[in-house]
This record gives structure tokens, sequence and C-alpha cells, in this order.
């Protein structure tokens, strides 16, 4: 007994002597657990009252239906309307176009010109020709988080539809009171005949509710509307995950080469530190670009991924394998101790994946989450990757995510600079 209580007080004064290690240890799970909690409360909560959705609007109807079609749905609960910009003009097909694309809203509602007429009285000579309200949403969006949305106006338009066209109906078919029989026994045949077809309408046999048709489309620019597969949605995803984890790697290098004396006889050679550092880490970034090169084959060859425009897709990845090894040279530097090398690495990798919209979307996270999301470079850099595989964008296109990449990877590798230890 008196040996393992020795071996106890032994090991816990080395865990007391790295106490930023240690403390490592116990910050990250807590705040995983907190950027977690925050972020997945979205999946269950958004729509709901205490966090309402955001869905653009773009009215070019000029009949009432589509005002009292309006109407409803501001009383819908966990839907928020927005008619008009900042500037207070009306929100415009362009102008939704661009806030979703920018990710700024995920749903845009399109009534067209001439909804009310169409919907209360379409072609009787053309089926066609009826109102087709349509849903305007970024391809990259969640299929699953949109449906529920999506159905809930849905329901609210088919309803109000019905309600106006059976009244509409209906006052069409008082109009002959000629066609009464004398002793008001004989129902009206207009009226007779409107209840029949609307009985029919309700059905989806007829015209009523089967009047307006719905449709998906993308914001105009972007690929042909679709939602992405599970691969298109994971594999990007999971590819800047394991990207990242190349920091752990990379800074216990350093540490190892450090402590076995490596280093030190690496920096008696002639050769600058800059090319001493750069020897070092093009290693590291070549690992990185076979990751993401074998992670991507393995989307195409299992799962028929797509992959888009090959040179704004080798921009991107060029660029996020540039952050990681910015930021693994970054933990190098501050880490003083391979305990506080580990922990941090695994803490940065996992907290910024968790931020980043890797493990839960975006979308869904509170207003502040999502804020916080454009300091990662996961963020940037899975907009980047759906950009050129989901909406189908170009080189030109995928070069704010770029930039934005390269501008992490000069930050960090500035501040491993400042900090790095050349003894």
């Amino acid at each position: 007994m008196n040996q393992i209580l020795a071996l106890i007080l032994k090991e816990g004064k080395v865990l007391a002597r790295d106490r930023q290690a240690l403390a490592l240890l116990f910050a990250m799970p807590i705040f995983f657990i907190l950027v977690m909690n925050f972020a997945l409360e979205g999946v269950f909560e958004a729509g709901g009252k205490s966090r309402p959705v955001e869905v653009l609007v773009v009215n070019g109807d000029q009949g009432a239906l589509g005002r009292r079609i309006l109407d409803d749905l501001k009383r819908v609960e966990g839907l928020v309307l927005a008619e008009t910009a900042a500037d207070g003009s009306l929100i415009s097909r362009d102008k939704a176009d661009a806030l979703i694309s920018q990710g700024k809203y995920p749903l845009a509602l399109l009534i067209p010109p001439d909804f009310s007429k169409l919907a209360l009285s379409p072609s009787e000579t053309n089926p066609e020709n009826r109102a087709v309200v349509a849903f305007i949403h970024d391809p990259a969006m969640n299929a699953r988080l949109l449906s529920g949305i999506k159905g809930a106006i849905r329901e609210v338009i088919l309803r109000r539809s019905f309600t106006a066209r059976m009244a509409h109906r209906l006052k069409e078919a008082l109009g002959p009171l000629a066609l009464q029989s004398p002793m008001g026994l004989t129902p009206f045949p207009g009226l007779l005949n409107s209840l029949k077809d609307l009985e029919g309408d309700r059905a989806g046999e007829g015209r009523g509710p089967s009047a307006v048709l719905f449709q998906s489309l993308s914001p105009q620019g972007l690929q042909a509307s679709r939602h992405p597969t599970v691969s298109e949605q994971n594999i990007p995803a999971y590819t800047i995950f394991g990207v990242f984890f190349i920091v752990l790697t990379l800074a216990s290098s350093f540490f190892q080469e450090k402590r076995d004396g490596t280093f030190q006889r690496l920096l008696a050679a002639p050769i600058s530190n800059a090319i001493l550092l750069l020897g070092k880490l093009l290693p590291y970034y070549f690992v990185n670009l076979i990751q993401i090169a074998l992670m991507f084959a393995v989307g195409v060859i299992f799962f028929k991924m797509g992959l888009g425009n090959p040179l704004a897709l080798a921009m991107v990845s060029l660029a996020v394998a540039l952050a990681a090894n910015g930021l693994g040279l970054f933990v190098a530097a501050v880490g003083k101790t391979e305990a506080q090398i580990g922990a941090l690495s695994v803490f940065l990798a996992i907290t910024l994946s968790a931020l980043g919209g890797m493990m839960v979307p975006t979308f869904v996270m509170p207003e502040f989450m999502k804020v916080l999301s454009y300091f990662t470079p996961h963020a940037w850099a899975l907009s980047g990757y759906q950009d050129v595989i989901v909406r189908g964008l170009g080189a030109k296109q995928v070069l704010p995510e770029t930039g934005m990449l390269l501008a992490f990877a000069g930050l960090f590798f500035g501040l491993a600079f400042w900090r790095f230890r050349f003894h």
C-alpha cells in the first residue's frame, strides 16, 4: 500500500509540474460540451418560438390572395418573414439570390405575378396554366432541416388558396338566380357543380389546392436546384477535419527533434532559419495534399461524387493545407512540453472543427456562433469546397474563401515565427 501511495504521489507531482497541460485536459471537454450544446440546440429548436427561421419573401403578386397568404405566414410560430432590405426597399429576386448565396438566409419564398388570378381562376383549357410558388434555397443547405419549414409554408399557402377559391367559386355560382326553381326545392345547378369541383380539388383531382404548384430553385448562377448528397456534405467536412490533425504530428515532430538534439545540430548547418523551417514543413504539406486527394478519391470511386471545377478545387485544397501547417508550426512554437502540445493540438482540432461547421451545420447555430465560425479556417474551407462541389462554382468565385484561408495561414506563420525558439 505504501508503494502504491508513493507512486500516486509521484505521478501527481509530475502532473502538477505541467499545469498548462493539466488545465487543457480539463478545458478541452468543457469547452467542447459548451460549443456542441449551443450548436445542437438549433437542430431541435430551429423553426420554434425561441429560434425562428428567417425567410426572404419576393412578392410579385398584386392581388389580395398573395397578401393574405403573407399575413397568414406571419402568424406561424417559428417563422419570420423578411420582405424588405436594410435600406427599406422590397426584396427583389436578384437580392434574394445574393443573400442566399452568401449564406445569410436559408430560404426565400417567391410569389409570382398574377398569382391571385391564376390560383382563383386557372385556365380550364390549359391545366398547366397554374400558379407556381417557388422556394429558393442554397443547394448546400441540409434538405432535412429545410423540409419542415417548406412543409409549414406549403400548408398555409394551400389552405388559404383553397379557402379563397371556394369563396370565389361560390360567388360565381350564386350569380344566376334565375336558375332556381319556382318552388325553391332544386339547388342552384351552378352551386352544385362548384361544390362537386371543389370536393375534387380537395382530393387533388381538380383545381383548388392543385391549382397551386411548388418548385425548388437554386440562386441564379448556381447549379440547377438540387440538394447535396450525403457524400457531398460529409466528405469535404471530414477531409478538413483530418487535414488539421496534421497539427499534432507536425508539432510533436519539432518537440521530439529538440528533445533529442537533432534540431540543434540542424541549426549548426550553414542554412538560414527560414530555409530550415521550409524544409521541415514541406513534407507535412505534401502529406496534407495526399490526404485530400485520397479522401476525395474515396468519394469519387465509392460514392460517385462529383468534384466540380478542378482548378477551383485545387486552389481551396492548397490553401487549406497551408493553413493547417501554419497552425501546426504555431502549436510547436507555443507548446513547451509534449503534454502541452498534445492537449493543445487536440483542443484546437476538435474545437475549431465544431465552430467551423464540421460537426453541426452553421445554419442551425445561434447567431453568436455563426459569427464565431467566421474566425475559423474550417468554416472558410468548407464554404470553398461547397462552392466547388455542390454549388458548381469556378476558380473566380472561390477567391474569397481561398484568400481568407491564405490570410489564416499568414497569421499562423507570423505568430509562429514570433514565438518560435531557435535553440
